[in-house]
């Protein structure tokens, strides 16, 4: 395959953008590289050429072959985060390793400066999607106006390459619907990780949203700037893709894929045995399944960070000088359950729209008790400060090149 005027490498690529492991033995032959002290790929001679000839490529002559392309990208990409393991026992030890290697390569290369928005078709955009959902620890702390890591920086990638590629394909719904299911999941496994520890507290939780609410606003300005590129700020088709986004991220990052693989949705819905994402996802889909929000997605946010401050029994057991304290507050409300032991148990994904407006008001109003009162405040706090730095890091150095 040495990228000749044949259409042998596209007939190749074509062949392998269904099967993940073909894909990554492909952009990053196992038996062609190591795995360092630090869990860094560190690849050959063949791969080097190999990525070397595909990057070289003009493609002007094998238009079909992009598609090929980012397909195999894609499903390479679905390796990240997976080890061998009794529930997932084909992976190999390397494929994280060499996955995100792959990942950082195709990032930098269709969010560099050899491509411009227009070189992108639709499927380009969905399988792009694909590699930075599966690449969500990296978008997620650019987002944070923070670098990638040193597995995807070694590859080759720099942050604005990261805001480049989602801006290029940010005017696409089910590119940025399938963006959002990725960074939602990484989230959420961040936030269950976090408060699963001994000692955890409202800090903690605050971190998590903060980080969530970074990642919102990043998505959010990068789609924005996008249709305000194309003329159509403002447009009905905008209002759509980012409300559809922000809505599917924070109702993942509440409740995880699991609210995405119940009955009926599940076949519909392509997840590997790791919970990455194997292919696009088709935004309909995966707003059928998780139902629609109709509230302002920060709104709904701080509504969920309240109810997880509940759920995660953060707030006070005793009264404050006679003051109720906020659980026996939220009992008279329609979004306040509980378990068959008494304990907190809200739905978070259902605190959208006038349930969210609710709880608002419920923090504002209700809310006395002054341990409680600051446990809200500082969520409320985090979130905010989260969806600065989501925009700030968009406005940055770490932005978009905009073509």
């Amino acid at each position: 395959m040495n990228g000749s005027a044949s259409d042998s490498v596209d007939e190749a690529l074509t062949a392998i953008g269904d099967d993940p492991q073909a894909a990554l033995e492909y952009l990053a032959p196992e038996g062609d590289g190591s795995v360092d002290g630090d869990g860094v790929w560190v690849p050959g001679q063949t791969t080097v050429d190999r990525w070397t000839m595909l990057t070289s490529r003009d493609w002007g002559k094998h238009a079909p072959g992009l598609d090929a392309l980012t397909a195999v990208t894609g499903a390479a990409s679905s390796f990240r985060n997976r080890a061998p393991s009794e529930t997932d026992p084909d992976v190999s030890a390397t494929a994280d390793a060499r996955a995100a290697y792959v990942c950082g390569r195709a990032m930098s290369y269709f969010g560099g400066e050899g491509f411009t928005k227009k070189d992108f078709t639709d499927t380009m955009k969905r399988n792009l999607a694909v590699v930075a959902a599966n690449s969500s620890q990296d978008v997620a702390t650019v987002a944070g106006n923070g670098a990638p890591g040193r597995g995807a920086t070694s590859a080759g990638l720099a942050a604005t390459d990261i805001s480049t590629l989602i801006y290029r394909f940010g005017d696409h719904q089910d590119a940025m619907t399938t963006l959002a299911t990725g960074l939602g999941q990484y989230h959420h496994n961040k936030l269950e990780e976090a408060m699963n520890d001994p000692g955890a507290n409202e800090d903690d939780l605050g971190d998590g949203y903060q980080q969530v609410a970074a990642s919102s606003s990043y998505l959010q300005t990068l789609s924005e700037f996008r249709f305000a590129d194309d003329k159509k700020k403002d447009s009905q088709e905008q209002k759509t893709t980012v409300d559809t986004s922000l809505s599917v991220l924070n109702a993942v990052s509440a409740a995880g894929l699991t609210a995405l693989t119940d009955e009926a949705a599940a076949p519909a819905l392509a997840f590997t045995t790791g919970s990455t994402i194997a292919k696009s996802l088709v935004s309909s889909q995966v707003t059928d399944a998780l139902g629609t929000s109709t509230g302002d997605p920060y709104t709904d946010l701080k509504a969920q960070s309240y109810a997880a401050g509940l759920n995660y029994g953060l707030f006070s057991t005793d009264s404050d000088k006679g003051r109720q304290r906020a659980i026996d507050t939220a009992r008279s409300h329609s979004w306040y359950h509980e378990d068959e032991n008494g304990n907190p148990a809200i739905d978070t994904t259902a605190l959208t729209g006038d349930q969210a407006s609710d709880a608002m008001t419920w923090r504002k109003n209700q809310v006395t008790n002054s341990d409680d009162k600051g446990v809200l405040n500082d969520l409320e706090e985090s979130i905010t400060t989260g969806k600065t730095d989501g925009e700030k890091s968009a406005k940055s150095n770490n932005g978009p090149r905009r073509t």
